[in-house]
């Protein structure tokens, strides 16, 4: 467990600061929007006036060398970006701005890129795939954003785990009082943003991801467990585990927190139903004005991150 000790003893421990506004409770799903299709460089235009007004610097967020696979509800590209060999069985996945209103893994997503261009050699024997604006939609829309996407639906509530149908809907209401910005959807994995990520999760098939949101200043880890996991072996269990260990060794200053899983999210969905070890780290706050001082703070525990190698990986995981 040498992952979870590197990106918990590389940040300083941060004043919690959430600045999240309550939506109106859900009347109706939204139909879906028919859009144009919104092309790259559109979309990084949109994102480089979104940004303005936080003078972030702009050559962190090129218009060119992404990839994409689908579109938003709105019709903005689902874009990445990958490093290395894809052969190569050290894969990890970096997911941020699944919430559209938590900037600072804005800036996050897209500076891991850059930071990683930076540094070739983290590619040698790895390959690292990116996707630095899950939700395009909820980034741009309105002033400040949304934590849902376009049809106001929470990302990390709408994958299609086992327990959905039967508690999505009754946990949203009873727990979160109907809020919209944790509506799961009227239908599970209804939304294009999860398809994508699927699709990331089932094309890449990686041997661990890192996912980036904000701002309840901790990480969590979900991965199999063995109780749930009896298709998965004790030494890969172990070997995930320690992946967890290794993260907090890596002294972030995040709290290590056992958050829970919760129906239709990224945790349950890959790391407790797909058994990929998935770690999300909960930056301090959503201040943009931290933003370069978090991600300054995490890059000990990236390296430690992308370098970690997942043993005794099931043949069911692994790549072909």
């Amino acid at each position: 467990m040498r992952l979870i000790l590197i990106l918990l003893l590389t940040f300083s421990v941060f004043q919690n600061a959430s600045s999240n506004q309550k939506d109106s409770s859900h009347k109706e799903t939204p139909q879906f929007f028919q859009a144009k299709k919104i092309s790259v460089e559109q979309l990084m235009t949109e994102v480089h006036q979104r940004i303005d007004k936080w003078n972030w610097d702009k050559s962190l967020f090129p218009k060119t060398g992404w990839k994409e696979n689908g579109q938003s509800v709105f019709g903005r590209p689902l874009i990445y970006w990958t490093c290395g060999n894809p052969k190569n069985a050290n894969v990890s996945l970096f997911l941020s701005a699944v919430h559209g209103d938590e900037v600072t893994p804005v800036y996050f997503g897209f500076r891991l890129v850059e930071w990683i261009k930076a540094r070739p050699e983290l590619c040698e024997d790895s390959f690292i795939v990116v996707a630095p604006l899950v939700n395009p939609d909820g980034f741009l829309r309105y002033t400040n954003g949304t934590r849902t996407n376009y049809n106001k639906v929470d990302l990390n509530r709408n994958f299609d785990t086992p327990e959905w149908d039967a508690n999505a809907l009754k946990i949203w209401k009873q727990k979160y009082g109907s809020q919209r910005r944790y509506f799961p959807g009227d239908r599970k994995a209804s939304e294009p943003e999860i398809h994508f990520q699927k699709w990331l999760l089932e094309e890449f098939k990686p041997s661990k991801v890192l996912s980036i949101h904000a701002p309840l200043n901790h990480l969590d880890f979900d991965g199999p467990i063995t109780d749930e996991a009896q298709k998965f072996t004790q030494e890969y269990i172990k070997s995930c585990d320690y992946l967890k260990k290794v993260l907090e060794e890596a002294k972030t200053g995040l709290r290590v927190l056992a958050y829970g899983t919760f129906p239709g999210s990224l945790g349950n969905y890959a790391g407790r139903l797909k058994g990929i070890p998935t770690i999300t780290v909960e930056l301090p706050t959503i201040d943009h004005r931290q933003a370069g001082n978090y991600f300054s703070n995490m890059e000990k525990g990236l390296h430690v991150f992308v370098k970690y190698k997942i043993e005794n990986r099931p043949s069911s995981l692994a790549k072909e």
